[in-house]
């Protein structure tokens, strides 16, 4: 019996069931309050369940969501309002990324090379942060081994617009509505399907082709055709890319990759950074050199590239996926050309870097636990928590703008509106008409796009009271004028 049982276990099996083991680990280690949300998907979040509860409140306000809005809608059946449905939801994706990852890497190099790499993308601390804390890079990944694996079958297609060309068509958008790094995916597309040509017809088989194949031409016009409307419209409507992650230091993102969340740092992991950037400069550039380019490694590529432009962590996971599963062969291969022919001469430095990598790994998941049960907040959490302290006084009127507005009704569960336009905010008299609802202000002073607001503020000092300051911003309190009898 026992005999016939095992006739049928297979290898893949023993690796599903290793990772239904990592998805309850993850589910240990996520934090389950309102905090630690980005900001986009909280917005995707908002806007769904206030339509599934028919409440009215100022989420459209908030700017056109991303497709993460359309993705959260099976949320919507059973589990409306609820934040560790969204993180499972977040976390079915990064398994199934991983499963499709596996493969990719199996087929372009070796199961050796798809289980190293796969394994330590899947323990690695920037993944348990994204996922965590339903962020971009997370989607942007599914986007791009999706666009992949349908790329593939489109080339097999009998006709044009199969299933694979709309699911291209689809993913491609999802990816741009992300994050900027989400134009790898169109770009990459273009510049091979450019060099795509005609189907070579034999005499034997030229029957067949004629029926069953679509000509190459006619799948790239209407690819491009595809391609190139879907991302104008998602320009159009997400320019500038509203709700990311605000960050400028690219050693600081990167160093996230080995050191976990910022949160248990210090300081800024620039040393770990350096390294990181090394690694990922040295890989692009040996990539680019071999001039082999493939869909998937050529947007892994690309997407390094634009995100120097907006280095956050979904930059950093992208860039520890092109580490990996491109570095790994790059590595074996100059072990083998040193024809060493031990354990040492041909895998001695790439098990001398998992060892180190995975300790450092496993160190800061460790640690990451931390977060949850000491309930740690980053520095815009705080400001978060303080509004919520605010706004925990029923008795009173609270209507605030903040600059992180889905985040902060997330957290208060009070309205909130975004902050004013700067059209509102080049004149005193129209700031006062325009927000006379607002009983609140939060936002950060030191902040560019905030100048206008904070100068304004400051010649309204009587009549706004700042009652918290913190060092991710301010929250200033609106005092009623009072008139003379």
């Amino acid at each position: 019996m026992l005999s016939k049982i095992t006739q049928h276990i297979e290898p893949r099996h023993f690796g599903l069931l290793a990772l239904c083991g990592l998805a309850f680990l993850y589910m240990a280690l996520f934090r389950y309050d309102a905090f630690g949300i980005d900001e986009g998907a909280a917005r995707a979040l908002l806007i769904n369940w206030s339509i599934i509860d028919h409440i009215a409140n100022a989420t459209p306000l908030f700017g056109f969501p991303d497709l993460r809005a359309v993705m959260f809608i099976f949320l919507d059946i059973h589990w409306a309002g609820s934040l560790p449905a969204a993180k499972v939801f977040t976390l079915f994706m990064l398994l199934g990324s991983a499963l499709m990852l596996y493969r990719w890497s199996e087929s372009n190099d070796s199961a050796e090379v798809g289980t190293m790499a796969t394994a330590m993308l899947l323990i690695a601390p920037i993944t348990i942060m994204q996922t965590d804390s339903i962020s971009p890079g997370v989607f942007l990944l599914f986007c791009f081994i999706t666009i992949f694996w349908m790329n593939h079958y489109l080339l097999q297609a009998r006709r044009t617009m199969s299933a694979p060309f709309f699911l291209i068509i689809l993913m491609s958008s999802f990816a741009v509505s992300l994050h900027p790094i989400g134009l790898a995916a169109p770009i990459a597309l273009v510049l091979l399907w450019l060099g795509k040509k005609e189907n070579p017809e034999s005499p034997d088989d030229q029957s067949d082709q004629s029926e069953h194949i679509s000509p190459m031409l006619d799948k790239r016009r209407a690819l491009f055709i595809g391609l190139g409307i879907s991302t104008a419209l998602l320009l159009f409507v997400r320019w500038g890319w509203s709700g990311l992650e605000s960050s400028s230091n690219h050693l600081a993102s990167l160093g996230a990759v080995l050191t976990g969340s910022p949160i248990l740092q210090a300081t800024a992991p620039t040393g770990y950074g350096l390294i990181v950037a090394c690694l990922l400069s040295f890989v692009i550039a040996i990539y680019i050199y071999r001039r082999c380019f493939e869909l998937f490694s050529l947007t892994l590529v690309i997407a390094c590239l634009i995100g120097l432009f907006l280095p956050d962590h979904s930059w950093a996971l992208i860039a520890l996926t092109c580490i990996l599963f491109l570095g790994f062969p790059m590595l074996i291969a100059a072990h083998r050309k040193t024809g060493i022919q031990n354990i040492i001469g041909q895998r001695g430095l790439v098990i001398l870097l998992i060892v180190v990598f995975t300790s450092m790994f496993t160190s800061a998941d460790k640690h990451y636990r931390m977060i949850s049960q000491l309930k740690l907040k980053s520095d815009s959490d705080n400001l978060l928590a303080a509004a919520a302290s605010i706004a925990s006084n029923h008795d009173k009127d609270f209507i605030m703008a903040s600059q992180w507005p889905a985040r902060t009704m997330l957290v208060t569960k009070r309205d909130v509106l975004p902050l004013p336009p700067q059209q509102v905010l080049q004149d005193v008299d129209t700031f006062i008409e325009k927000t006379a609802s607002v009983t609140h202000f939060m936002f950060n002073p030191n902040t560019p796009e905030n100048k206008a607001l904070s100068q304004i503020s400051a010649r309204l000092i009587q009549r706004m009271e700042a009652v918290e300051i913190l060092p991710a911003g301010v929250i200033l309190q609106v005092n009623a004028v009072k008139t003379a009898p």
